[in-house]
């Protein structure tokens, strides 16, 4: 399993929320360039960007749209906004190695035909709904429904939120993440991971492939200095 460090953006800059409330929020002096550097020097493999300004219905804002081309040395995937087929083809066209969206949950036919291994839907989950769009909504579908539409069509990666977890430090959300990969996906959990002890009850939950963390590897939780850090960032593709 993987730890994949997670970038907040809004209005160009890095931010933390607390369970996904804008009115909630931290800013980070350090740079958006500045923090892939040091990540990538840390081991970082694969990154995760939000953009949450696409996330609560703004335009894409910010020269993040060009860290696959500035940084071949890491993957990426991109969140927030991705809202139709156009907007992530566009997206994948730009070098991002996967996009995360929750146009797998409102509308999974749209996403027929696009490469499977590229898409990871978005399953951001209050309770046993999944909400969308910055978390404001909830789906009008039962998530074994989306979970069958999506795994029809051949879609099986997920990033699972715990909402009620996330930015909190509080421990992920062990039951979610095996919740959804016991259904057949390959999960990365998101939401509330405070240190690398968190991972080890992750790890131990087939089909979970990684786990995101922002706000412990920006705060310091995570030191990113630690031989055990490199271990967890390098853990895979």
């Amino acid at each position: 399993m993987q730890l994949i460090p997670s970038m907040d953006l809004l209005q160009g800059r890095l931010v933390r929320l607390r369970h996904g409330d804008p009115q909630q929020a931290t800013f980070y002096d350090l740079t958006p360039e500045a923090w892939v550097v040091r990540l990538i020097a840390a081991g970082a493999r694969r990154i995760h960007l939000v953009d949450l300004d696409g996330a609560f219905g703004g335009s894409r804002q910010g020269a993040f749209t060009r860290f696959p081309e500035r940084f071949p040395e890491v993957r990426f995937q991109l969140g927030g906004g991705l809202r139709d087929r156009q907007a992530i083809e566009e997206v994948l066209d730009l070098g991002f190695d996967a996009v995360v969206g929750t146009l797998a949950v409102e509308q999974p036919s749209a996403l027929r035909g696009l490469p499977g291994d590229r898409i990871v839907a978005a399953l951001d989950l209050k309770g046993d709904r999944i909400v969308t769009r910055g978390w404001q909504s909830s789906s009008a579908c039962a998530s074994t429904d989306v979970f069958e539409a999506l795994l029809t069509l051949g879609f099986d990666r997920a990033l699972v939120t715990d909402v009620s977890r996330d930015g909190t430090l509080e421990g992920p959300g062990v039951e979610a993440a095996a919740w959804v990969a016991g259904e057949g996906f390959r999960v990365q959990a998101s939401g509330g991971v405070k240190g690398l002890s968190d991972l080890a009850p992750l790890i131990e939950i087939p089909g979970v492939v990684g786990a995101i963390s922002g706000k412990a590897l920006m705060e310091g939780f995570i030191p990113l200095d630690a031989p055990s850090t490199r271990v967890a960032l390098e853990g895979g593709a």
